[in-house]
């Protein structure tokens, strides 16, 4: 009802390709502002050190901060589409290439470059698309495929990378330490219900060794989770692809 009621008040609301980009909106803000979210913990834990960890978000706001500077050249010459198509493919490789770069700082500048530039243009460029295609939304239209990307990615992106986290280290523990496994984990709320999740205060308690071999496997399943949130990206690339496919049955993007 919300969504009809919204739609009658704002033209174009309800038309087919914005529905799909609400859809993949989802999928965007994940990839862009979820990822964000969670890559100072991430790498500051792979690189046993907080402050290198909060470089990777400046460094890639960095490069998106630097390249958006030339978005115009660069859509006019390969189409918007094709811009997305092509940033979520660049955006999957440098997660696949973070998640498994170990721990070696060249490696993963230079998968961290790779992502900053996959992510650069995804969210002006999927509303330079809306203003094109339904320019009688206006600023509403606008405003309402930013606003599902926000509350997407706060309500079930950034909740979603931790309990994929959260899952991981728990079964990598199971595993590979059954013998504290049951001492350290306790129930907690995840994304789709409660779930068991290692405790750190009770990992504190382990003996040192324990200790730092958990401690070695929570950096190994944090790292692993950026190649895991790169099914994301790839989805939207596919996404991106049969648009441009629709379009081009159409007579070509206009």
């Amino acid at each position: 009802i919300p969504a009809v009621l919204f739609a009658i008040k704002i033209p174009n609301f309800g038309r087919p390709i914005f529905v799909f980009l609400l859809l993949v909106m989802f999928l965007l803000a994940t990839t862009e502002l979820g990822t964000d979210g969670w890559i100072q913990d991430i790498m500051g834990a792979v690189l046993q050190d907080p402050i290198k960890g909060t470089f990777f978000i400046i460094y890639t706001s960095a490069i998106m901060f630097v390249l958006r500077f030339f978005a115009g050249p660069i859509v006019h010459r390969i189409s918007p589409l094709g811009l997305l198509a092509v940033s979520a493919a660049l955006a999957t490789g440098g997660l696949i290439w973070l998640g498994n770069a170990g721990t070696g700082i060249v490696a993963l500048l230079l998968a961290a470059t790779l992502y900053g530039f996959g992510k650069t243009f995804f969210w002006p460029t999927t509303l330079g698309v809306v203003s094109e295609q339904y320019p009688k939304g206006g600023a509403l239209l606008l405003n309402a495929i930013s606003g599902v990307g926000m509350i997407s990615v706060g309500t079930l992106g950034l909740p979603a990378i931790g309990t994929l986290q959260d899952r991981a280290l728990n079964q990598v523990v199971m595993a590979d330490m059954p013998q504290v496994h049951s001492e350290i984990v306790k129930p907690t709320m995840g994304l789709l219900g409660e779930m068991d999740a290692v405790d750190r205060a009770k990992v504190e308690k382990l003996p040192e060794s324990e200790r730092e071999q958990i401690f070695a496997l929570e950096r190994q399943t944090k790292q692993k989770t950026l190649a895991k949130i790169a099914v994301l990206p790839a989805i939207m690339c596919v996404c991106y692809i049969g648009l441009i496919l629709y379009y081009r049955s159409r007579g070509g993007y206009k």
